[in-house]
């Protein structure tokens, strides 16, 4: 148990919820003032039925003492009972008019924190995510703020109508006897200081809950996305082992945090009916002395049963408001991740792009590596040329194109574009003036129409078939049931892998950038579909500065330049033809493809 992480940074994480729930505080305040209202109405109740219990039983002792008729005088009795019976109603009103305007704050905080987290996705910087599971970051949008959004709708309203009870009952309390009053207040110190300890012991759990919960959910989403290769290699048995020791120590947190926050109920119980029974023998101690009238003894007996119950309540909310922190602390930590670095923004690039690219000693390191994947890598690719990049897995080619598209800032060194640094332009500037085509193919769930036009919105649909027919996937469009309105995305199967590339081709030719990027377009591919695609690239590369990466040398034979990457710096550049001739790390590369 001493092993489980505490919270990091539990104040701050406070701090920063309350200043979100401040937001909408004049919604607060009304459901402060109903459940206020609710409550001292409910409070009120205990001593009007007393005052009717006091009616008939001084009416009775009348009877007893004159040895007379029973007197009682159901008017006034029925008054009160109309009275109360008002009041009860008031109260019921009251407190569902609170409830259901907390349940609608809930739901404003929790949709104000989803747009935070969607709109901090936008800004992070690729490293994040090279360093954090996707199923987490997805724990964080749906499981921690939806334990937010349940818990606070619950617990708020329960602390406020706890509290303004406990005040308001111990009021009515000393109205009737200061000395059984005193009596109450006696164990309040008690269940204070118990309250305190546990709260200490159980948020580390509540916050361990969180977190593996977190990981369960990273686990599900890897097997689901990976089902098929789980299968392959019939790995259910140690996916099941994992999950189940993932699970196991989510369970035991859970336990725990349930377990010691659910001590409070029956010890504050234990406490309170200590109290109940110190008052009984005190109360009828002053019943026989006539210092208090029965009706109020009864009065107050309901009281203790109304003073434990919204401390046993604050008791089983602490444990709502622990869950609460810890996810909202995750939810924090998320938001306060680094952006991506501002842009200086020191100069701007040409209205016209021409696609000159020059790097200049470029040297560039992961966060995660101890040493540099680029070292001192110079190049220059004329426009118009088509740059091919070869070498070996590890090589640094990915790294290279993704320091073209300013996806990471360099270490050192310089990329210019049409003799313009790179790093003193916006980010987005740069990027708008590449098109990209990935190795892994990548479809949105949508229609067939939007995900062509995803790069340029405002596309026609005549330009998209126009578009769609230089990619040779038209005859794929009208096959299809809906043509552009049939819904697509990677789970589907209604597409293959080489017309999925296709389509993402066709993609990149619709934003017409001046400069394109393919990464082994034509890796995951047979050689029929490997050749349809290729004719692809060359509409898509014609005229427009392009870097391919392939490891299928055939592919790449007609480019301008090739680079040879190998360990972070180019060791050969050169034609087809000239690499071949001089007889070197290409050439060894091309040969161990086609030895014949």
């Amino acid at each position: 148990m001493s092993n489980t992480e505490k919270p990091k940074s539990l104040k701050r994480s406070v701090r920063r919820l309350a200043q979100i729930v401040a937001h909408h505080k004049w919604l607060l305040l009304l459901v402060v003032v109903l459940a206020i209202l609710s409550t001292v109405f409910a409070i009120v109740g205990p001593k009007l039925l007393g005052n009717m219990t006091t009616e008939v039983a001084n009416a009775l002792i009348a009877a007893f003492t004159t040895h007379t008729a029973i007197n009682i005088n159901f008017t006034v009795i029925g008054q009160i009972a109309l009275f109360l019976l008002v009041l009860y109603i008031i109260s019921a009103a009251a407190d569902i008019a609170s409830g259901i305007l907390m349940a609608k704050v809930a739901q404003k905080i929790t949709l104000e924190l989803r747009a935070k987290i969607v709109a901090k996705i936008n800004t992070l910087p690729i490293s994040y995510f090279d360093r954090h599971k996707f199923g987490d970051t997805l724990a964080r949008i749906t499981n921690d703020v939806d334990t937010i959004l349940s818990n606070l709708s619950q617990a708020f309203t329960q602390i406020i109508s706890s509290v303004v009870m406990l005040v308001g009952i111990l009021i009515m309390m000393f109205t009737i006897s200061w000395q059984l009053s005193l009596i109450v207040l006696a164990t309040i110190p008690i269940s204070t200081a118990f309250i305190g300890i546990v709260t200490k012991k159980s948020q580390k759990y509540f916050k361990a809950t969180q977190d593996h919960n977190a990981e369960i959910t990273a686990q599900a989403e890897e097997v689901y996305a990976g089902h098929n290769i789980v299968k392959a290699y019939h790995a259910e048995p140690v996916m099941t082992k994992k999950f189940e020791a993932e699970n196991k120590k989510l369970r035991d947190n859970s336990f725990k945090s349930q377990f010691t926050s659910g001590l409070l109920f029956p010890i504050m119980n234990l406490i309170g009916n200590f109290g109940y029974v110190f008052v009984a023998v005190v109360g009828a101690g002053l019943a026989v002395d006539g210092k208090i009238a029965i009706g109020d003894i009864q009065a107050f007996i309901q009281y203790i049963n109304q003073f434990n119950r919204p401390l046993a309540q604050l008791g089983q909310t602490i444990g709502l408001v622990q869950a609460t922190f810890a996810a909202s602390e995750r939810v924090f930590d998320f938001l306060d991740e680094p952006d991506e670095p501002s842009d200086k923004a020191t100069a701007e690039l040409p209205k016209t792009i021409l696609g000159n690219i020059e790097c200049q000693n470029i040297v560039f390191q992961y966060e995660s590596n101890d040493s540099p994947t680029i070292k001192n890598l110079s190049f220059k690719a004329k426009a118009g040329q088509k740059v091919a990049i070869v070498g070996p897995t590890g090589a640094g080619k990915t790294t290279l194109v993704n320091l073209l598209m300013r996806f990471y800032d360099l270490k050192s060194g310089k990329i210019l574009l049409d003799g313009v640094n790179i790093a003193d332009v916006k980010r987005s500037d740069v990027r708008a003036h590449f098109g990209m085509v990935l190795q892994q193919t990548w479809l949105i769930d949508d229609t067939l129409r939007e995900n062509l036009r995803y790069g340029k919105p405002d596309a026609t649909d005549a330009e998209i078939m126009a578009v769609a027919k230089m990619a040779g996937i038209k005859h794929l469009i009208d096959d299809l049931p809906h043509g552009l309105d049939t819904n697509v995305s990677e789970e589907h199967d209604i597409l293959s892998a080489g017309e999925k590339q296709l389509l993402t081709i066709a993609r990149a030719m619709l934003a017409n950038a001046p400069m394109m990027i393919l990464d082994e377009a034509t890796s995951n591919v047979d050689t029929r579909t490997e050749l349809a695609i290729a004719r692809a690239m060359e509409t898509l590369t014609k005229d427009r500065t392009a870097f391919i990466i392939a490891h299928r040398l055939s592919t790449i034979r007609t480019a301008d330049l090739i680079l040879v990457v190998n360990d972070g710096d180019i060791v050969e550049q050169g034609t087809h033809s000239e690499l071949l001739k001089k007889k070197g790390f290409y050439f060894d590369l091309y040969n161990s493809q086609y030895s014949d």
